[in-house]
C-alpha cells in the first residue's frame, strides 16, 4: 500500500508540473486555427488570403522572419494580440 501511495504521489506531481508546459506549447487560439486549414501550425499566404483577400503587403509585414509563413506569434502580433 505504501508503494502504491508513493507511486500515485509521484505521478500526480509529474502531471501537475507538466500542465503549464502543455499550455504554452498549445498556443491554439480559434482565430489562428481557423486560418491554419492544414493544421501544420503555420499560416501560408494561400491560407491567409482566404480571410484577408489579396493583402500581400500585410502578410509580408507580419512575416517577421520572412519565411513565407506566419507563426502563431507573428499572426497575433499582426492583430495586436501579442503572443
Amino acid at each position: 500500500m505504501k508503494k502504491f501511495c508513493t507511486t500515485l504521489l509521484v505521478a500526480l506531481l509529474l502531471a501537475i508540473t507538466a500542465m503549464p508546459v502543455n499550455a504554452d506549447e498549445a498556443k491554439d487560439h480559434i482565430c489562428f486555427r481557423s486560418l491554419d486549414t492544414d493544421k501544420d501550425g503555420l499560416v501560408t499566404f494561400e491560407e491567409f488570403e482566404k480571410h484577408y483577400a489579396d493583402d500581400e503587403a500585410r502578410f509580408k509585414a507580419a512575416d517577421v522572419d520572412q519565411d513565407g509563413q506566419l507563426t502563431h506569434d507573428e499572426y497575433h502580433d499582426l492583430l495586436g494580440h501579442g503572443g
